[in-house]
This record gives structure tokens, C-alpha cells and sequence, in this order.
């Protein structure tokens, strides 16, 4: 459903996220418990859904190389657009939780390598994907200088870059310094993820646009609305207050919006015109 409003919005994409999944389908954290069956029978779905190309969160790949194999190959079955592919350690955890670990530079060049692969060959069977090398080394409690973390992380996506890999994307860039050198150091496309949290500013994607990033990524924001929403909705039953459905005053929709968005009106239009094309059958007998 979210993806179908991401769409009637008008954006130009959708992000499946491991974050949101783990939440809403396990009613767990993200920390790695989502498999990958899971998030492509899913993700399946998703995309079918709607016409936007949909970007699949493909977490560490699921494993070894053989698992980034898999991982991107059956993602690009199920019909994402786009698959991500970090450096976390298996298993991984959301980047904002605590005891982010990653692998080696070359451990997690060799990972960025099999996912490469991995997209070149679901291209030759006929299913086309892009490629999205992401780290998540600014995450990791490291004591040396924030300059030499930055200049690895850096180091790393130039490698993911001549790798091959189709949109680089760093996790972790503090301020507008760390975002502009990023984009003066890559060719390639990049992205900026961004989280609403206290003290912090989140970037529009007109100023991420500015900055040289080519995609702007909300990736929990509508599951922090959802759950704002649904507590509130829940507190206002149990002190058995009357929910209004007027704009403005609550967070429930007037019922025949409702009925619109899920699709009613379109399901009962396509039925009419299936009957209005059925062929006519005549009444007569065969000799």
C-alpha cells in the first residue's frame, strides 16, 4: 500500500526497505533477522504493485558471494529496479543501532564485485537491474580521526566505482562537507539517505540535488508516520473519545477516500469493462 501512495504522490521511485519490512511484517528490529526468501517474495509483490521502478534493500547479500549471487539475481526476477549491497558484516544490523560492524576493503570490494557479476548475468537473462555499492563505514565506532574514516570511506567507493557499480552510496556523512567532497570525488551517481531525528537537519531533495547527489532516500519516514498515527488513533479508542474523519481533525481518512485508495473504484471499473467485452454467445444448436 505504501508503494501505491508513494506513486499516486508522484514520485519517481519507491524504496523497500529492510527497516520498514523487519517492523512492519516480523514486528521486529532491524538487525539482521529478515531473510532473504522473505524480503523477495515480498518485494515481489511490491513491485507488482506498481508501475515506479521499486529499489530493493539487498542488505550484505545474505552471506558469502555465492548469497550476493543469489541475492541480486532473485531480486532482479522479483522485479526490482535497483538492488543495494553494503559492507556491513553478516549479519547485519540497521545502521542506526548499535555495534555496527564492517568487513575488510577488500572483503567488501570482492562482495561489490559479486553483486556486479551477479547484475551483468540477470541482464543477459533478460532481467534489468541497476547496482548500488553502499558503505557503512562512517557508522562503525572507530577511534581514529573522523579525516582518516572519511578518506577510507572514499578510498572504497572509488573502488566500488571502477568496480562497476551503477550508484555509489556512503552511509554516515555528518555535515555538507562530508556530503559535497563525496560527489566531488565519485563520477558516478550517488545517494543520500536521511533519517528524521532530534537536532538534525534533513536535507530536501532540492538541496541533496545541489550537493551532487542524484537520489534522495527516506527510507523509515512513512513508518514513523504510520506508527505515530496508529498510537494515536489507539490512545483516542481506549479513552473511547470520537475519532472525527474531517480534514484536519484526526488522522483517519473520510471513508470514501479510503475506499478510493485501496482501490475499490478501480477493481469494480475493471470488472464492468470485463462484462461490456464479453463476447455474446449465440443460441443456437449445433448439428
Amino acid at each position: 500500500m505504501g508503494a501505491k501512495l508513494i506513486e499516486e504522490a508522484g514520485f519517481k521511485a519507491a524504496f523497500f526497505s529492510g527497516f520498514a519490512f523487519s517492523a512492519s511484517r516480523l514486528g521486529m528490529p532491524d538487525v539482521g533477522v529478515a531473510t532473504y526468501s522473505e524480503m523477495a517474495d515480498a518485494g515481489r509483490d511490491v513491485c507488482q504493485a506498481v508501475k515506479i521502478p521499486v529499489v530493493g534493500d539487498g542488505d550484505t547479500g545474505y552471506g558469502g558471494t555465492l548469497n550476493v549471487r543469489r541475492t541480486v539475481k532473485g531480486f532482479a526476477r522479483a522485479g526490482f529496479a535497483a538492488v543495494s549491497i553494503e559492507d556491513q558484516c553478516f549479519p547485519k544490523r540497521c545502521a542506526y543501532a548499535n555495534g555496527v560492524q564492517v568487513v575488510g576493503l577488500e572483503e567488501a570490494q570482492e562482495r561489490i564485485q559479486a553483486a556486479i557479476r551477479a547484475r551483468d548475468e540477470s541482464r543477459d537473462d533478460g532481467y534489468d537491474i541497476l547496482l548500488i555499492a553502499r558503505t557503512d563505514r562512517l557508522k562503525v565506532k572507530d577511534a581514529r580521526p573522523r579525516e582518516e574514516v572519511l578518506g577510507e570511506t572514499i578510498q572504497l567507493c572509488q573502488r566500488f566505482q571502477e568496480a562497476g557499480a551503477d550508484i555509489v552510496y556512503a552511509e554516515g556523512l555528518a555535515n555538507r562537507e562530508e556530503m559535497e567532497l563525496i560527489n566531488r570525488s565519485l563520477r558516478v551517481p550517488t545517494m543520500l539517505a536521511q533519517v528524521e531525528r532530534p537536532n538534525v537537519h534533513v536535507h530536501s531533495a532540492r538541496e541533496a540535488g545541489a550537493m551532487g547527489f542524484r537520489l534522495s532516500l527516506r527510507g523509515v519516514t512513512l513508518l514513523n508516520c504510520y506508527i505515530a498515527a496508529v498510537k494515536q488513533t489507539l490512545q483516542a479508542i481506549k479513552n473511547e473519545e470520537q475519532i472525527s474523519t474531517e480534514p484536519g481533525r484526526s488522522f483517519l481518512l473520510p471513508f470514501d477516500e479510503l475506499y478510493q485508495s485501496v482501490g475499490f473504484n478501480e477493481a469494480y471499473e475493471w470488472e464492468r469493462s470485463s462484462v461490456a467485452h464479453r463476447p455474446s454467445q449465440g443460441g443456437g444448436t449445433s448439428k
